[in-house]
């Protein structure tokens, strides 16, 4: 009985203690974690409020699409490499990544009038949030006091999955230099969440226990439905305004987890216990307002763009809360306002007619959680090059890569994260 209660206490701390040391388990993974569409608005570092010449525009400004003259059929993918090297106890690495192909956007736009005063409709699919992502720690708990300390810890933290939108949307001039446009969005996704560990007393630093494992499995599906509109203001034949709101969004989640402790002793004794379950919530995501300028100089050959998006995640909700332990206030008191900054340039080459493009993206970490010496780094930077061509005025060829890095600090533990993005576009235009 002795050792049953002393299982559960471990359980329990064990519980707390790796959802501490993993980043993952305490942190929203559906807020933020923006990852871009579009090989040739990524290769801009995601400036495109004040563009949106191509059927990304259904996601990035609407109001865009009625630039569009041709019918435009489009299709984008993205591979994504994410490595991760964790540093817990002092000089000891541990290195992991994780790479998946995915579709990034496909859809169509279509014209209903080929000349200024005209109307375009859009359809199609925009991937916006990626989870394929994992990190490994492996080491001795350098912490002192607790049931831990002196144990070898081995633990991977496996996540998949994305969330996209199927948008419906349309544009039109309302005066010569100035569009308006709206989309109504459907989001859908789903994500995996794992997390293996195991604590192993190699040391002998207890007397009685030998080693302690701990499964932890969550399989979310999300659904929900909101919308954008845009504004795209040319204000002289150079310059353009591009102006964007997206409304609050209620993503609805469904969540189905599992649980398993196993506890092993020094005299071979073995005792498990495991939960399982299910549960719906939903996830109430604010507004988001967007503002872009871009300017074209040398015979608009050279474009340059820039785009800021703020978001006021302190106003998110859970309803209701997917855990006891949640407070009410959760995203008041660990989730901020932020920015995204996004800055690009393109050039065409005349002699071979190919545009080249560089960017930079920023794009700040909303959560803030702090306990004791945690904190988490809140900006994540992204490079972004990029070259596409139009091959005899109807078909369009673009590749992006895009390279990203930040850190993550808490306690004794430090990942270092390296994102390497690539994304291939082609639209036919007739």
């Amino acid at each position: 009985m002795k050792r049953a209660v002393y299982a559960s206490l471990i359980c329990l701390f064990a519980i707390v203690f790796f959802a501490t040391v993993s980043m993952a388990q305490v942190e929203e993974m559906a807020i933020g974690n923006t990852f871009g569409v579009g090989a040739r608005t990524m290769g801009m570092g995601g400036a495109s409020l004040a563009l949106a010449d191509d059927f990304t525009a259904l996601y990035w400004n609407p109001a865009g699409m009625a630039q569009i003259q041709k019918f435009e059929f489009f299709s984008s993918f993205s591979h994504n490499r994410a490595n991760a090297n964790t540093y817990f106890t002092g000089d000891e690495t541990t290195g992991t990544s994780r790479s998946q192909m995915r579709p990034n956007s496909i859809g169509f736009v279509y014209p209903l009038m080929a000349k200024q005063g005209g109307l375009a409709v859009g359809f199609g699919y925009n991937r916006l949030q990626n989870f394929d992502y994992q990190t490994a720690i492996q080491g001795i708990d350098s912490g002192s006091g607790t049931d831990f300390s002196g144990f070898a810890v081995d633990e991977m933290n496996i996540n998949r999955g994305g969330i996209g939108i199927w948008s419906f949307g349309a544009s039109v001039y309302v005066t010569k230099r100035v569009l308006v446009g709206g989309s109504l969005d459907f989001w859908q996704g789903n994500s995996l969440h794992e997390l293996d560990t195991e604590a192993t007393d190699i040391l002998n630093v207890d007397n009685q226990w030998s080693r302690f494992r701990y499964d932890d499995e969550i399989d979310r599906e999300y659904s929900g439905v909101g919308g954008r509109i845009g504004l795209l203001a040319h204000l002289t034949d150079t310059i353009n305004l591009g102006l964007t709101l997206v409304a609050p969004v209620e993503l609805g989640v469904d969540e189905v987890w599992y649980e398993s402790t196993i506890d092993v002793y020094d005299d071979g004794e073995e005792l498990s216990d495991s939960a399982s379950g299910n549960q719906a919530f939903d996830i109430e995501r604010p507004f988001e307002v967007g503002a872009g300028i871009a300017v074209k100089l040398l015979n608009k050959r050279l474009i340059l763009a820039g785009d800021v998006q703020l978001t006021d995640w302190t106003q998110a909700r859970y309803d209701p809360a997917p855990a006891d332990d949640i407070p009410k206030n959760n995203f008041e008191e660990y989730y901020a306002m932020t920015p995204q900054v996004r800055i690009g340039a393109e050039y065409r080459i005349p002699v071979i007619d190919t545009h080249v493009r560089l960017g930079y993206f920023l794009d700040s970490i909303p959560f803030t959680y702090v306990l004791d010496d945690a904190s988490a780094v809140d900006v994540r930077n992204f490079l972004t090059a990029g070259v596409g061509k139009i091959f005899e005025d109807s078909l369009k060829l673009d590749v992006a890569y895009m390279l990203g890095a930040w850190q993550q600090h808490i306690d004794e533990l430090t990942i270092e994260r390296l994102s390497h993005r690539v994304f291939v576009s082609a639209a036919y235009r007739f």
